[in-house]
């Protein structure tokens, strides 16, 4: 592979994963990242990884209890429609492993994230390794990109921290959802099993401009490498919120796939500047 073009995929392959190294924003010194599902279960991934894991938020504002409501009928069926609606009224925490991989480019992000409210926030771990070669050094042992709750992005260099002129880098996995749901019944494929807990399985190829709303800054750099549209499968539970993730592009010749998993439901967490 020409190494232009592997610079390519690498700095999309981490782009796709919505941390660093995207155009205008050097990659820190130790960071990169990923998440879950698959449109088949050849490769998603079916238990959290087992490296380090992100710290936790130390401390708890304003705590939203989890959602306790469902959406189903009477006979267990979750109503996708009703779900998301549910979801959306009701922002929660959640831990988030997520892997993205393109030619010889595999990046993985680990992170506590808090999602559905006005500002998406969390502490992200990453790493990259190219040809199996490590790329990031250091990148378990500890949050290397982290989101506040006033919306300010924080990217870690070395040991210093320094705010990111991005923005927020956590996608809106509750938008993806909704796009896909809004392109029709053929992107209902019934109820799966995720790991016991009953899913509802929505799958379609979704138009690029679909992104712009949920992921802008993804959105740019795919727009700007002609990349018309993505694969996307996703996975949501009775209470609306994404378990399995997994999306599909295809960038110069290159298969990109991001998938991984949400797990670890609970009430949304404060998240405080890196000291």
């Amino acid at each position: 592979m020409r190494r232009s073009t592997v610079l390519a995929v690498a700095a999309a392959t981490v782009s796709l994963v919505a941390l660093v190294g995207c155009d205008g924003d050097p990659a820190p010194a130790a960071s990169s990242t990923a998440s879950p599902g698959a449109t088949t279960p050849e490769a998603a991934p079916t238990s959290a990884p087992t490296a380090t894991p992100t710290p936790a938020p130390t401390a708890v504002a304003t705590p939203a209890p989890a959602a306790t409501a469902v959406a189903t009928t009477a006979g267990g069926v979750i109503d996708p429609e009703a779900a998301l609606a549910l979801a959306e009224r009701t922002p929660y925490a959640a831990t988030q492993d997520f892997t993205s991989d393109g030619g010889p480019i595999s990046a993985v992000v680990k992170a506590r994230v808090n999602l559905n409210g006005p500002i998406r926030s969390g502490r992200l771990a990453e790493s990259m390794s190219v040809g199996g070669e490590d790329m990031m050094g250091g990148a378990n042992d500890g949050p290397s990109v982290v989101v506040t709750d006033d919306g300010t992005t924080y990217i870690r260099n070395g040991s210093s921290w320094r705010t990111s002129p991005l923005g927020n880098r956590i996608a809106d996995y509750h938008g993806y959802a909704k796009a896909v749901l809004a392109l029709g019944p053929s992107a209902r494929k019934g109820m799966e099993d995720c790991e016991g807990t009953p899913c509802y399985h929505l799958s379609g190829t979704v138009d690029l401009e679909q992104m712009k709303a949920v992921e802008p800054e993804q959105y740019k750099i795919l727009k700007g490498k002609s990349v018309e549209s993505f694969r996307l499968d996703q996975w949501i539970d009775a209470q609306g919120r994404t378990v399995r993730y997994d999306k599909k592009t295809e960038l110069r010749g290159i298969q990109m796939r991001t998938y991984g998993t949400f797990r670890d439901f609970g009430p949304v967490e404060k998240v405080d500047p890196p000291r």
